[in-house]
């Protein structure tokens, strides 16, 4: 598969995770400057971020499919991981929220968990098969 020796693939493949990542919060953030720009040029500016989605999501898709099948079935399984944690989440916010005792959670921020979530599970399900 790959040439690399073990520890210079995993630093290889965290750099590959952390650009992505900085990729999605990049997005995140130009999402939430839309609101601020004029209609012509914000419109735009909502085409050119879905458009950078669109990419985003077919690079994924590209990526996946070059995947061995343990690779397959412990991404799955992070998958698994994360919406499992991200909804009892948001069922605690939830809950508080309609208490009165938090404000409205922001999109992005489930998003962002979501991302924490399943890099949790992918550890989780790394340290299982290993």
């Amino acid at each position: 598969m790959n040439e690399l020796p073990p520890p210079l693939e995993q630093i290889s493949y965290l750099a590959k995770v952390l650009a992505g990542l900085l990729v999605v919060i990049l997005l995140g953030l130009a999402s939430l400057e839309l609101a601020h720009l004029p209609l012509a040029s914000g419109r735009w500016a909502a085409g050119l971020l879905a458009a950078a989605c669109g990419l985003l999501a077919w690079l994924g898709y590209r990526r996946y499919r070059q995947l061995d099948e343990l690779q397959r079935q412990m991404h799955g399984r992070a998958c698994q991981w994360a919406v499992g944690l991200v909804l009892a989440m948001l069922l605690v916010v939830s809950a508080v929220q309609a208490l009165g005792m938090a404000p409205a959670v922001h999109p992005l921020a489930v998003a962002a968990g979501l991302i924490a979530a399943w890099g949790l599970g992918l550890c989780i399900t790394h340290h299982r098969v290993s």
